[in-house]
Formats: structure tokens, sequence, C-alpha cells
């Protein structure tokens, strides 16, 4: 080789080298817009879960379909959809610490698991209540109450599975889901129930406001009444309710602590929003002093498969299964 076509390949492989830094550049740049997206802040910590970074995810990427979202008035509105290439995240972070240091053996070997219907709502669907482990701690946790924020449904039946496979993280703990609490909401993709009344302001609580909106009276409508008798029957010792668009850890009574390790593992961060009038939030958490999470999935999280979002938010679950109130510690 000549001292010309040794220059040529030198340049050759130096373009080489800036193209592969400024795809490599780029990619991040992709993976960080990508990341304030979805609720939280480029700087914190917290990386997503591998695609397989749990161990139930044989049926995560399922075809749950979720209806767009609608606006107060029923209209539907457009989802935001997050920049990036979401296939390519699980490679951001190979070496994710798992949530359970070292694997010990199971402490509950043959897990409980029932499902039965709760109640109905006013078009008589049935609204279903799965109780998981048999353990004296109990955690309740709800998804769909406003019919138009569903991506919580599919979180809450992975979340089941995971912890059916996983039944040690059910040591002492018996795990209450209501994946579904507004069926005729989310058949129609809107807000509010079929008699067009906000299932998250028909609660007894303190600072309930009877009308049309709210329900007459409190608990008027069959689908609250439904959680109302769950929290009687199974006195959970805290709740976590999925909504969206906030994209925040919200949280009503003494979960501060709770909704901080939550935050630690997703990228929402704590935000305290207020008790609204006649909410779950006010009732359980303020009223009865149960400590009440509001986890507010980012407005365009109906858009993604459900094995997307356990990556990004099962984890805080999973730590919601895990926390013990300091209360009664």
């Amino acid at each position: 080789m000549n001292s010309r076509e040794s220059a040529d390949c030198q340049i050759v492989e130096s373009r080489r080298g800036s193209a592969a830094l400024l795809a490599a550049s780029l990619s991040l740049a992709a993976v960080a817009a990508f990341l304030f997206t979805m609720g939280g802040p480029t700087t914190r910590s917290w990386r997503p879960l591998q695609k397989d970074g749990l161990s139930s995810t044989r049926n995560l990427e399922s075809t749950t379909q979720l209806k767009p979202n609608a606006d107060a008035s029923g209209n539907s509105t457009t989802l935001q959809v997050p920049m990036g290439d979401a296939t390519d995240l699980s490679a951001t972070d190979s070496k994710l610490t798992a949530h359970i240091a070292e694997k010990a053996e199971p402490v509950v070997r043959n897990v409980s698991s029932l499902k039965t219907p709760v109640g109905h709502s006013v078009e008589e669907r049935p609204i279903v209540c799965r109780r998981i482990g048999d353990g004296e701690y109990v955690v309740l946790m709800m998804a769909a109450i406003h019919g138009n924020e569903a991506a919580g449904t599919p979180l809450l039946n992975n979340l089941a599975e995971h912890v059916v496979a996983n039944s040690e993280l059910l040591d002492g703990v018996t795990l209450v889901l209501m994946p579904v609490v507004n069926p005729d909401g989310v058949e129609s993709g809107k807000r509010y129930n079929a008699r067009g009344v906000d299932l998250n302001r028909n609660f007894p609580a303190e600072n309930r406001q009877n009308s049309s909106r709210y329900g007459l009276n409190a608990l008027s409508e069959p689908e609250a009444l439904a959680i109302y008798q769950v929290i009687n029957d199974t006195l959970p010792n805290h709740i976590v309710t999925l909504h969206e668009p906030l994209q925040c850890v919200d949280y009503d009574g003494p979960a501060k602590d709770l909704a901080t390790v939550m935050s630690e593992h997703c990228p929402l961060p704590v935000e305290k929003l207020g008790s609204r009038p006649g909410s779950l939030g006010s009732y359980a958490g303020v009223t009865l002093g149960i400590p009440t999470i509001t986890f507010e999935l980012p407005p365009n999280a109906a858009t993604q498969s459900p094995g997307f979002l356990w990556r990004f938010y099962g984890e805080a679950l999973v730590q919601a299964v895990l926390h013990r109130h300091s209360a009664i510690k």
C-alpha cells in the first residue's frame, strides 16, 4: 500500500468513527427525550426494566386493546406519542438490579387466587375482584374508575401474573385487585359511568358535593358502591388506584413514604395534587386515614403495549406490594 492509499484509508476510518459517534449521540438523545415524555426527569437514577427484566413476561405482550382517551364531555382526544423507538429501550440498561437482591426459597409456595364478582355496573356488566394470597397485610389496587383511563388494567393483570409466579412477594400479604371498576365507561371510552356520573366523586368523603355529575348522594352509583363494599370487607392497609394522564404519584392520607418508594422505581415524580370532592383519595385517604396512592400514568400510556407499560411501571407496583405502612410496622 502506497502513502496515498494509506492516507485514504485513514480518512475513511476517521469518517466511520465520526459517523458512529454521531449515531450514538442521536440514540442517547432519543432515549432521553422519550424518558422525559414518559413522565420522569432524565437525571433520576431510575431506568426502565429490560424486556425480560421480571420473570412473568410470557404473556405481557398480549393483544389487550385500549380505547382512546376522551375528555370530560366524552369526546375523543388525541394522545401523545412518545419520541424514540420503544423497542430499543431494553438495551439502555442490561444490568438492571433485581427487586430482590438474593432470591431466597419461596415463603409462600401455593399462593391462593380467587376471582369473584363484587357488583355490577349500571348496564349489568360484572365488576370482578381478585384476591391473591392470604396474609394479614392487605393491599388493594384498582384501575379504570374513569372509563377513558384504562391503561392501568393490563398493568394490574400483569402484576397478578407476576406475584403468582413469584409467590415469595406475598409473604404476609393479601393482594386485592379490581382491574376494571367502570366497565360501562371502558366500553364507551368515556370518563363517566352509563348515567354520566364521575365515580371518583361519588364516595362519602367529608368534602363531597352532591350534584348530577358527582351523584345526587354518596354511593348512588353501583360501581362506587362495589368499591366501598370491598374496602369494608377487606380493610386494606393501603390502596393504589391507577389513573391517567397527570404523570405523577399523588397521595392522600399518610402515604407520602409509599409515594416516595413507588416514584423511585418508575419515571413518575411525587406530586401532591390535593383531595378532590368525594374522590376515593378523599374518602379512603383523608376520611378513613388509609394511605392512598393515585398513580397517574402519562397521557400517552394507552398507546403503549402491556409489556411496554410493565417495563416502565411494573416495578413500582411490585414495591407497593412489598411496602408496609410505617404506622403499623
